[in-house]
Order: C-alpha cells, then structure tokens, then sequence
C-alpha cells in the first residue's frame, strides 16, 4: 500500500510540476525542467512522464510537455458523476433534497456540453479551477493522490460558490447572466449530501433540534438556481 501511495504522490506531484511550470514560464516545459521542480530521480521523472503521456494526462510534443486540459476535465466529469445518484427525502429536508435532486439533473446536462462544446465561459472556468488546484499541490504535501486532488478541486469549488454568493456585490441575475458562475453554483450544490447524516444527528441530540436545518450558503445558492 505504501509502495501504492508513493508512486500516486509521485505521479500527482510531476502533473503539478508541469501545470506550474506551464504557468510560470509560459511556455511548456522540458524534462530536466520537470526534474529540478520534483523530490524524485531522473529516472523516475523519465518513467513516471511516459506513463502519463501513454494515459493521456500530459502531452508531448518536440520534447516538451503540457497538461491535458481535456483529460483533467473529463476527469473531474467522472468525479462528479459519484454525485448525481438521487437522495432520497428525509424528514424535515424534503424540500431541500428535491430542490438538489432537480439541480443534479441540470448538472448533468451541463457536464455532458462541457466535454463536449467547443470553448466556452463554463470550460474555461472549469479548467482554471483545475489547474490552480494543481499548482496548489506541489506545494500542498497532503495532496498526495489523484484523489486527494479531486476532493481538494472540490473544497476550492464550494468555497468560491460560498463567497460569490455572500458577495455584497452579486446579484441573483448574475446566475442567469454568468455560465460560469451558474455553473459552479450547481456544482457546490450538489457535492453537497449530507443531509442524512444532519437528519440522523438531529433525531439523536436534542440540543441540534432548534438549529436544523439552518441557512447555509447553499440554500441561498439553491434561490438563485431555482428563479426563473
């Protein structure tokens, strides 16, 4: 398992090197450019970068290598896709888990266009926030695996829907003026599934009664998505 991990944080942290190395330098990097970025060997830069080319995630072209944007999105899409399974009501969030049921199914629409559609304002986000949370990683020990990336896209996802939607400065037209940000609203909406875990918590604490459900920055999310 050891041996497992090493080898995903190994591939993980040459994706961020070439991301942040694209970013940086503004143009595609070579391979002992990759290697002076990377805690591992030469070797292991060269084994681990035919690998990802052979998968798709980087691209190679006269030496030097980029990250395949279409990949990491189609990625990401596969994760999502883990969200979408319809929840089933529970008492006291009936309502708020039907309103998320009917935005996975607009989700669901909007991810197939977005691997699909040429370049758009929603594509464009989407792969910003992936590749920021790929530089992010080299430099972000704990995220050590494709994985870990894939929860950490989601935490940044959710924290930009939550201060959008606090803005003093957004208004609820926005939604409907702004594919990206339409776009990520239903994103944070639907990662989140907790409401039958909050359900079961309320039946068994007293204490958590009066304050459930609350108003978190979802709902208001929720508002936005659902005005026509």
């Amino acid at each position: 398992m050891a041996v497992d991990m090493r080898e995903g944080g190994t591939r993980l942290e040459i994706l961020a090197a070439v991301a942040t190395l694209e970013r940086d330098r503004e143009a595609p990097p070579r391979q002992k450019d990759i290697t002076e970025q990377v805690s591992v060997t030469r070797g292991t830069v060269s084994k681990t970068c035919s690998a990802l080319v052979d998968e798709g995630q980087l691209l190679l072209n006269d030496g030097e290598y980029r990250v395949n944007e279409e990949m990491l999105l189609l990625i990401y899409k596969e994760h999502l896709e883990g969200y979408l399974i319809r929840d089933s009501a529970n008492n006291g969030f009936a309502d708020l888990v039907e309103a998320r049921n009917e935005l996975r199914i607009e989700l669901k629409g909007e991810l197939r266009q977005l691997v699909t559609d040429g370049d758009d304002g929603r594509r464009r986000m989407m792969i910003d926030i992936l590749r920021e949370v790929l530089v992010y990683a080299l430099s972000f020990r704990e995220i050590q695996t494709l994985r870990d990336y894939l929860f950490a896209v989601d935490h940044l996802i959710r924290t930009l829907a939550a201060h959008i939607t606090t803005s003093q400065n957004f208004d609820g037209s926005d939604v409907a003026h702004s594919d990206g940000i339409r776009l990520v609203l239903l994103i944070a909406v639907t990662l989140d599934r907790g409401y039958a875990m909050l359900a079961r918590l309320r039946a068994a604490h007293d204490e958590l009664e009066d304050h459930l459900p609350g108003a978190p920055p979802e709902e208001q999310m929720i508002d936005y998505l659902t005005t026509k």
